[in-house]
């Protein structure tokens, strides 16, 4: 069994922790496991929490204890009912990430979906400046954008040079979007609490919690 590691280091005794979230009794277990595998051959210092949904069974709860995460069970997010058509069926689930910014025990948490491999160290990520909530572009070429203008013309955020937005066709260029598989937040139940009234005023959108957490840190906040 593996051992679970201190989360209060030498950093002035703040609490940090990488997260992932969990649902079902499926094979989305073994993509954690890679995850809790991939750190620790990392040599990352601090240990990853895997927000559990109250579906995960006990054996796949156990796996992951064996590999030295440490588990908490949330309960679901319920969309609102005219929020339910995503571009993944999957997606609905997602929403429940919402209840990582619960874990107020820690200073600052690093998200990342279990599906995601590291083959580095990464722990330098906490020592970002505070106050700030960190993410990377998304990528508009993944066939999940193929309803947008922006998949369509090739449009890319991360090289906007390369293929030049048509201000005079569509009008203004998107606003920046970020993928929430991977950022850096520091928990808060003031934010919490203002996400989940984000989703019941925002639209219906085909990418869930994703594009709420995109409303809330680039237009409502």
């Amino acid at each position: 069994m593996a051992t679970v590691i201190n989360t209060k280091l030498s950093n002035g005794g703040k609490k940090r922790a990488y997260v992932t979230f969990l649902a079902g009794n499926g094979d989305y277990v073994k993509g954690v496991v890679g995850l809790a595998k991939g750190l620790r051959k990392a040599k990352s210092k601090y240990p990853l929490v895997v927000a559990v949904l109250p579906d995960v069974p006990v054996d796949h709860r156990r796996q992951l204890l064996d590999q030295g995460c440490l588990v908490k069970e949330i309960q679901p997010v319920c969309p609102p009912e005219n929020q339910t058509q995503f571009a993944m069926a999957y997606y609905v689930l997602n929403y429940s990430k919402l209840r990582i910014w619960k874990f107020v025990e820690y200073s600052t948490m690093i998200y990342l979906d279990g599906d995601i491999q590291v083959f580095e160290n990464i722990d330098h990520l906490f020592d970002l400046p505070d106050g700030n909530f960190y993410a990377v572009k998304d990528c508009f070429c993944e066939k999940t954008w193929s309803h947008t203008p922006q998949y369509k013309i090739g449009y890319c955020q991360q090289c906007p040079d390369k293929v030049t937005w048509p201000e005079s066709e569509l009008g203004p260029k998107p606003p920046l979007y970020f993928n929430a598989g991977m950022f850096v937040y520091e928990p808060s139940l003031p934010t919490y609490d203002n996400l989940l009234e984000t989703l019941n005023v925002v639209s219906p959108t085909p990418f869930a919690e994703q594009v709420e957490q995109n409303l809330y840190y680039f237009i409502i906040k």
